[in-house]
């Protein structure tokens, strides 16, 4: 552990505060009248007022953090089920060709979204030896169902994008 030296100012405070900590020891010692156990009790008082308020805080901004995490989760899921649903829309099927660069990296996201959480099942299809073909079927009520928690958590502004979604399947696909 590599700390930094003390600066003049520093090492003066510290060197003051070691003199007013020993004066203050003599004259509880001589005069019996604990000023520094009193001082001591105020000081431990305030700095555990201080600790709850962080823990306070450290316990809110935790909340926070979690609930972010769940409309990212979210917002994830939201844009995979409309790229999805326009893409059956639009080819009457899901099926992926990792041969192009582009449907690969759609692909392994929409795995990383979708099929890891089992909001979507994935068949492999070897067309010709060595090369295979991916078709994806979202369940598209699973995914209704997190975007509708998802919804209910949000913020106003979101709520609303999170129920466009929720349109576009239920009208779509349910």
């Amino acid at each position: 552990m590599n700390l930094k030296p003390l600066s003049f100012w520093a090492q003066m405070r510290l060197t003051l505060l070691r003199l007013f900590t020993l004066l203050l020891g003599l004259v509880d010692g001589l005069l019996h009248v604990h000023w520094g156990e009193r001082l001591l009790e105020r000081l431990a008082q305030r700095w555990q007022t201080q600790l709850v308020q962080l823990d306070q805080d450290i316990a809110r901004l935790e909340r926070e953090r979690e609930r972010l995490q769940v409309q990212a989760e979210a917002l994830a899921i939201h844009a995979a089920a409309v790229y999805l649903g326009g893409r059956s829309l639009a080819r009457n099927e899901l099926r992926f060709d990792p041969v192009d660069p582009h449907e690969e990296e759609r692909l392994d996201a929409i795995i990383a979204v979708l099929v890891k959480q089992q909001l979507a099942s994935i068949e492999t299809e070897e067309i010709e030896p060595g090369h295979y073909v991916y078709h994806l079927e979202p369940n598209w009520m699973a995914i209704r169902t997190r975007l509708s928690s998802a919804a209910d958590q949000a913020e106003s502004e979101m709520t609303d994008w999170f129920r466009e979604g929720l349109k576009f399947i239920d009208e779509t696909f349910l």
